[in-house]
């Protein structure tokens, strides 16, 4: 393929929420991205910070949607994939930093192959920076159980390849034809299982959803909080234990064939409630139990009356 850049407008669509420090770092790192074209929206969904009134003192060029009140990653996603004007979008979560040239890499390789719909970037941890955090993923559509390829292993070139991946957490390029056909991220999700469902959709449809090392990021995360905290679990907030136990249920019913989905809910899914429980008792981080249980049986009753109501700050 030819080495010249592709000049079609890419829009990044960064969605943030009380991260008022996060999101500037973000946006900082963003306005040094070399590729030509870009445009880039942020989402505000509804914070009580200072968000908004400092971005648009510091970064007037930003294009602000800025909600009312919380109502979910995935409806932030949508609300700035309706402002967005270009050929491919990025959807980027605001506690990261990029490399410069990652857009330069996702779309040469997104314009590899007229299939490719979804291309994402190694991502690694912010402490220490040279310790992968993903690199590619899968999901296991019998226990639900996510995989970030190369996770917590120090980065000597092992996964310096480009090849096929199921999703991408935090962020990721998707083409216009892709973005037509997905329509829009699954708002009843709210957060968590939102990006998974999103890349087997595209897969289901036909688009290719690739892994392209050369493009970087770094995820705000440390190592050691990552593996040795109830951050260990996903959990950094208790809304994301109600939807981490809720979401599982309805993202496997939606994804795993019937068999697979019963073995899931008799073996699985009460062996995950149990074990988390466990480890939230275990880090003596109890605040997160009663949403854990409360998201377990907002899943049950889901399967009972196929109702979703989500619980937002």
């Amino acid at each position: 393929m030819a080495e010249k850049t592709s000049k079609k407008l890419v829009s990044i669509i960064i969605v943030t929420y009380n991260r008022e420090k996060k999101a500037l770092a973000c946006l900082k790192s963003v306005h040094k991205i070399d590729y030509p074209n870009i445009e880039v929206i942020l989402v505000d969904n509804g914070s009580r910070d200072n968000t908004i009134k400092i971005v648009r003192n510091q970064f007037p060029r930003v294009k602000i949607v800025a909600l009312e009140k919380n109502l979910g990653l995935n409806t932030g996603k949508n609300a700035g994939q309706k402002k967005a004007k270009g050929k491919y979008i990025f959807f980027l979560d605001s506690d990261t930093l990029v490399n410069k040239n990652i857009i330069k890499h996702l779309v040469k390789l997104a314009e590899s192959d007229k299939n490719i719909g979804i291309v994402c970037p190694k991502m690694y941890y912010e402490h220490p920076k040279n310790v992968v955090w993903y690199a590619g993923a899968s999901i296991n559509l019998l226990t639900s159980r996510t995989k970030n390829h190369g996770c917590n292993q120090k980065d000597t070139g092992q996964y310096d390849f480009v090849c096929p991946t199921q999703f991408a957490p935090t962020a990721y390029l998707v083409s216009l034809k892709a973005v037509n056909q997905l329509k829009s991220h699954n708002q009843s999700l709210f957060m968590t299982y939102g990006d998974t469902d999103y890349g087997l959709r595209a897969k289901k449809m036909g688009f290719k959803v690739m892994f392209c090392p050369q493009a970087k990021l770094w995820h705000r995360l440390n190592q050691k909080e990552n593996t040795q905290t109830i951050r260990e679990l996903g959990f950094n907030a208790p809304l994301r234990a109600y939807y981490f136990a809720r979401n599982r249920v309805i993202f496997m019913k939606k994804h795993a064939s019937k068999i697979n989905f019963i073995i899931f809910m008799v073996i699985f899914f009460p062996i995950f409630t149990l074990y988390i429980s466990y480890k939230i008792i275990a880090y003596k981080n109890y605040k997160f139990l009663a949403p854990h249980w409360q998201g377990t049986i907002d899943g049950l009753k889901y399967l009972i009356n196929g109702q979703i109501k989500n619980r937002w700050q």
